[in-house]
Order: C-alpha cells, then sequence, then structure tokens
C-alpha cells in the first residue's frame, strides 16, 4: 500500500492552504469551484487518515490548470473505525456494546474547517487574494481562512494513505 505523508519532502516552497467553512456537501462545493474557477476537480480515492486511536476515511479531490495543481481534502471523515486494541467499552446502560468511534475531524484547530484547498505551487499574495475574492462568490461558502503549511506538516503522527481497493 503506497502512502502519501503530508511533509514537503524537497524541502522546496511549501503549497499554498487555505481552509473553507461551508454550508455545502463535497460534491456541491467541488462542483461550485470548478464552475466557478474553470477547474477540474474530481474526486480520486479516499484517503485513509491514521490518527489513534482511530482510522477515517476522507474524500480527496484533485486538478490541474496549467502548471497549477489543486486538491481539495474533506476535512471530516466519511467512516471512522477504532484501531485495533483501542475500542473503550461503553459505561453506560448498555455497556456490553461497543462504543461507537467518533467523526473527529482531521484539522480541529482552527475550528469548523470543512475543507481545504491545497495550492502548488503556491499562490503569490495577490492571486490569494483574488481567489479569496472569486471563492466568496459562491453561495454556501460562509468563511475562508489562509493555513500556514505547518498546519498539516508538523502532524507527524498522522499519516494518510490511499485505501486498497483490492
Amino acid at each position: 500500500m503506497s502512502r502519501l505523508v503530508l511533509d514537503d519532502v524537497d524541502e522546496g516552497t511549501p503549497p499554498s492552504l487555505l481552509g473553507l467553512s461551508t454550508s455545502l456537501s463535497d460534491p456541491t462545493l467541488v462542483f461550485f469551484l470548478n464552475q466557478t474557477l474553470s477547474w477540474s476537480l474530481r474526486r480520486v480515492e479516499d484517503l485513509s487518515c491514521v490518527q489513534a486511536p482511530l482510522r477515517s476515511r476522507h474524500a480527496l479531490y484533485r486538478g490541474a490548470v496549467g502548471a497549477q495543481e489543486q486538491a481539495l481534502f474533506w476535512n471530516t471523515p466519511e467512516e471512522t473505525a477504532w484501531l485495533a486494541g483501542h475500542a473503550p467499552s461503553s459505561s453506560g446502560l448498555f455497556s456490553g456494546e461497543d462504543t461507537a468511534p467518533p467523526r473527529r475531524p482531521f484539522l480541529q484547530k482552527p475550528p469548523r474547517i470543512h475543507a481545504v484547498l491545497i495550492l502548488d505551487p503556491p499562490l503569490s499574495p495577490g492571486e490569494m487574494v483574488n481567489l479569496q475574492r472569486q471563492i466568496a462568490l459562491i453561495s454556501g461558502v460562509v468563511g475562508q481562512n489562509v493555513l500556514p503549511w505547518s498546519t498539516l506538516r508538523v502532524r507527524d503522527h498522522f499519516l494518510l494513505e490511499p485505501l486498497n481497493k483490492a
């Protein structure tokens, strides 16, 4: 199984990150981004994130326009499962039942980030402002945060890997 580690391997300039808060579902947001920005984002293999004691599956969309590559990582997992041996038992009324794993977002700070746009090569400050103005025109996008690369890179205990469909 191949792995995609969120780290800047070539020590080059890190990509631009833009956190989006939205009331839209991920397919709807991707549709409006593609239409508004003339992008070609499409869903690729989901990513499995190991964040002890949970393993979660997140939607990932990728596209490219010229030399610019775009990716949209959906912050809220579609599925979560306990890692082997980590499932806490319930202490409630039905204590014989296992506790359902929480659907914990990949990024918890800043709060209310639903999706992360990853743009490589990075945008200049002027290009980022222009992109934010265009995204602000999409009904349902309620907030945008420029995020530092360290928001993703410094999380050494996170490992994203494409799901093995075999």
